[in-house]
């Protein structure tokens, strides 16, 4: 089960990624691209203000601070994730425990 729930993350992260790179329309460092993922994440737990999360997205994807897709890797880093898991019909590991339990 545990090997499940480090892929599960891993593909989130991959998707968050992906995501990251749609929203600012260009590729960027993969390495800087999870160092910031990371950071804000980190940031908004300590209660950084939000200028200085903007300014840390802003600093890795070269995104103007007030541009709109600003908020929408705000929103990918921060909220996607929390819905994918606690909305269970969008949720792969329960879908893969619906069908374990059913099959048993």
């Amino acid at each position: 089960m545990q090997k499940n729930s480090i892929d599960g993350q891993e593909e989130q992260i991959n998707e968050m990624i992906e995501r990251i790179f749609e929203i600012s329309r260009k590729s960027l460092p993969i390495g800087a691209t999870i160092g910031m993922i990371g950071k804000v994440i980190q940031m908004r737990e300590n209660g950084v203000e939000e200028i200085n999360i903007r300014k840390q997205i802003s600093g890795v994807t070269r995104i103007g601070l007030n541009d709109p897709r600003i908020d929408e890797i705000i929103f990918e880093i921060e909220e996607k994730p929390a819905q994918n898991t606690y909305m269970p019909f969008n949720n792969s590991q329960f879908e893969a425990l619906k069908k374990k339990m059913d099959n048993g």
